[in-house]
């Protein structure tokens, strides 16, 4: 938990301006993180909440010349401040680096959206690469997972708890390799109050023009 919330908590003071470029069946697995995606419905509620509608696009992140220039575009609410990461090599957790954060304080509420690039040499499959982040946290349980779409593009998405609180992830392949991009809050409240601005962020992915 230690190493987990010091990387997390210094990565929120060294952003700057500027950031490297770096199938639609869902699916659900049992909680053990070895286990593999099955098939499932769409769910309402936790875990996925997938009853919570999109949030109205306002900025769009990713494109050359917005605050983090991205392989991946999308769009996010009214407020939300995006930052480019300095130095994201010092904050890798497992095989991510954070390449962008965008906060919710201007909107409101006490959380963020992070955007990390995946790297190493050899491949992984979707789920050993959300299982290598979350092996940097301390000892997240609950955790689910499922193929999607963000957007028209191939994804994996992930959610888990730890210390009690609801946590979400998205993997997307681009042309330049995976981006991940997780959304956490201060409580349960923040973070179901941030969900539309996930969906949001889920479904206006796409590649850049």
């Amino acid at each position: 938990m230690i190493r987990r919330t010091a990387a997390l908590a210094a990565l929120t003071l060294t952003l700057t301006a500027g950031c490297a470029r770096a199938s639609t069946e869902d699916q659900k697995a049992s909680p053990a993180p070895s286990a593999s995606p099955t098939a499932s419905p769409v769910v309402a509620g936790p875990p996925w909440y997938d009853d919570v509608a999109p949030a109205t696009a306002a900025t769009t992140v990713g494109p050359e010349g917005s605050a983090c220039t991205l392989s991946m575009t999308f769009s996010v609410p009214a407020k939300w401040k995006a930052k480019a990461v300095k130095g994201g090599a010092e904050f890798t957790l497992g095989p991510a680096v954070p390449l962008c954060e965008i906060d919710a304080k201007p909107a409101g509420n006490i959380g963020f959206l992070r955007v990390w690039q995946i790297t190493g040499a050899t491949p992984l499959n979707p789920q050993d690469t959300v299982d290598k982040y979350l092996a940097a946290f301390d000892t997240p349980k609950e955790q689910q997972y499922r193929r999607t779409k963000a957007g028209p593009l191939d994804a994996f998405e992930a959610t888990w708890t730890e210390d009690g609180e609801r946590k979400r992830a998205i993997l997307v392949s681009t042309l330049y390799g995976k981006l991940m991009i997780t959304l956490g809050g201060l409580d349960t409240e923040e973070f179901e109050a941030m969900l539309p601005a996930y969906q949001l962020v889920k479904s206006s992915a796409n590649l850049p023009k």
